[in-house]
């Protein structure tokens, strides 16, 4: 077996971070307060996603940070990751080693989808189609809301 594929198989049996496109488990990193600005992740072209706390499944998705917000979209409703938010929002960012622990809010806003639009078309030079803009799933990313 070659080096690389042991290495790929040992990481999804171990439970590392999502590799290229395969999900992967718990993320680990430094765990970091919610940010004022999001500016910082602008030269991240891929962030990962970490849902369900109680059974982790991460993935690496496109993001930007648009003031106090971060959002992320999926051009398809039925992804397992879209699906796991559905039954819980609380969810897990990692950017660099930081991780953010957040509640993905869907918006149907249209200002807010065009904003992201906007910021999707200057951070990864991408423009998607009528019917990918009318079919994505967008994400805004918040603080989570503790009870005390």
């Amino acid at each position: 077996m070659k080096a690389p594929t042991a290495l790929l198989i040992a990481c999804v049996v171990i439970g590392c971070g999502p590799i290229l496109i395969l999900p992967g488990g718990e993320l680990t990193g430094t765990l970091t307060p919610y940010p004022n600005n999001w500016t910082f992740s602008d030269p991240v072209d891929t962030v990962q996603l970490e849902t369900r706390s109680d059974d982790p499944y991460s993935v690496n998705v496109w993001g930007v940070g648009i003031g106090e917000h971060f959002y992320i979209a999926a051009g398809d409703a039925s992804n397992a990751w879209v699906l796991r938010i559905a039954e819980d929002p609380d969810v897990r960012l990692k950017i660099g080693d930081s991780i953010f622990e957040l509640r993905a809010v869907r918006t149907d806003r249209e200002a807010e989808i065009d904003a992201f639009l906007a910021a999707v078309q200057k951070k990864y030079d991408f423009e998607p189609e009528p019917d990918q803009r009318s079919e994505a799933t967008v994400f805004r990313l918040e603080p989570r809301v503790t009870t005390q």
